[in-house]
């Protein structure tokens, strides 16, 4: 978020941090160290009707003790901590023995693997969706494909991707909890300043062709062709290239994510040329390094980036200080379509949890009606479940900011392509845009490299 705020973007903090709860047990102190509901499953749940998931339904429930694992620095956990807060009011039968510890992605996923392989995992835990891919190698998570079918709900009442994201070989094995979708950001003072004028709606209708021209009509360049105002930066990577596969109808893998295809036609060929054409021909995109960048200066930051490719909507809150006008857009119409890039978060239960109905019934509930209590605290991406996204989060202001086209793209969102080793595909990606970005390679060659790469990674 991000994903990856988002995901994607969590602070790194090298030390356990522990919030309040209901106690602490042996597991909780080890902790320190695509598609719809398949199936038979999706017949048995039906479409109608609110979800049945009983968290916040009154009466006492058979006593139980959760263990909940969490992620985050201090704010953002106090947004997720919320709903526990009121389940424990509501529901004082139940023990939920909550930790978070402020650790990133890379430390907190093989405490989690550790815990698995020890038998002392907790009852529960939160992350970004791409993490499932190898906590489910591992045999870490449960299937609550049983659980979505005998409460009745269903996909529908998620936001775009969320169960896809959540979907392998046909189950489900988590529950969503929140979601995010890459916009562009825009500097609406930058546009005014050259004379641009954009007007109500301009992104529902405009085309990568479009955009290209605007762009030049903002970007600045000296005397020596350095770049002092950037049209835009939309760098190397996974995040980056999905976009631009799905707009000019390539993708990187096949739909059971087992092989590269960005090969199998010259779709992503012009792809990477279009983007790579932003900096070398068009001039509005900066070089990878060199005079374009000067030290230390964040552009986008300073009012000096016209538009920003990365615009999830964590950054209600990131941008929330700048000095300039500022707000999003849907990215451009391509030779194909315009896709966006989804990515989430969402809440898992451990394989070998002794409490499983129990942590269900919480889970189900933080993770629908319970998210209002995620919003009440501040909120924590975009509501998985499409009642509270509707109403509650849409409707609060950030400067002026325009909620809704947020969910106006998850209408067509496309998921990651998660796989096992995602950070290592990641990697390959990255490498051979950024050969490209320098003009090392053309832009077939880094096809042909993450292709064959990829495919190596994959065992394929």
């Amino acid at each position: 978020m991000g994903t990856m705020g988002t995901t994607e973007m969590m602070g790194r903090v090298g030390r356990l941090g522990v919030s309040r709860g209901a106690g602490r047990t042996r597991r909780a102190l080890l902790g320190a160290g695509g598609g719809a509901l398949a199936g038979a499953a999706m017949a048995a749940c039906g479409t109608g009707g609110a979800p049945q998931a009983s968290g916040g339904q009154p009466g006492a429930k058979a006593p139980a003790t959760i263990v909940f694992w969490c992620r985050l620095d201090p704010l953002d956990w106090q947004k997720l901590e919320a709903p526990i807060i009121e389940y424990r009011k509501r529901h004082p039968e139940i023990k939920i023995e909550d930790q978070n510890t402020q650790l990133s992605d890379a430390e907190f996923s093989p405490k989690l693997l550790a815990a698995f392989a020890s038998g002392a995992a907790p009852d529960a835990f939160w992350n970004a969706t791409r993490w499932l891919r190898p906590w489910h190698a591992a045999g870490g998570v449960a299937d609550l494909t049983p659980y979505y079918a005998k409460t009745k709900l269903t996909a529908d009442k998620f936001y775009g991707n969320s169960i896809e994201e959540l979907t392998i070989d046909g189950k489900t094995w988590g529950v969503p909890q929140g979601w995010g979708i890459g916009l562009l950001g825009i500097n609406k003072a930058l546009f005014q300043g050259a004379g641009v004028d954009l007007k109500p709606d301009f992104d529902k209708t405009w085309t990568t062709e479009q955009m290209v021209d605007i762009l030049k009509r903002v970007a600045r360049s000296d005397a020596s062709g350095n770049l002092g105002t950037w049209g835009i930066e939309w760098g190397p990577g996974l995040t980056s290239l999905m976009p631009l596969l799905w707009a000019f109808g390539a993708d990187l893998l096949d739909k059971d994510k087992k092989r590269s295809v960005i090969g199998q036609s010259t779709a992503g060929i012009q792809a990477l040329q279009w983007w790579a054409d932003l900096t070398h021909v068009h001039r509005v995109h900066p070089r990878r390094s060199g005079p374009d960048r000067p030290q230390g200066l964040n552009m986008w930051n300073a009012g000096r980036q016209a538009v920003n490719g990365n615009a999830g909507p964590n950054v209600l809150v990131q941008w929330d200080s700048f000095d300039f006008a500022w707000d999003v857009a849907l990215r451009p119409i391509g030779p194909k379509g315009r896709p966006h890039r989804f990515y989430s978060n969402a809440y898992y239960v451990w394989r070998d949890s002794k409490a499983k109905d129990a942590t269900w019934d919480y889970l189900s509930w933080a993770g629908t009606e319970g998210m209002k209590y995620t919003e009440d605290a501040g909120g924590y991406n975009i509501p998985g479940y499409r009642p509270i996204a509707d109403t509650l989060w849409v409707k609060k202001q950030t400067n002026n900011v325009d909620r809704q086209r947020w969910l106006d793209a998850a209408r067509d969102g496309k998921a990651q392509p998660l796989v096992v080793k995602w950070d290592e595909m990641n990697a390959i990606v990255s490498k051979h845009m950024a050969d490209l970005w320098e003009q090392k390679i053309p832009a077939k060659m880094a096809v042909d490299g993450i292709e064959r790469e990829v495919n190596g990674l994959l065992g394929t």
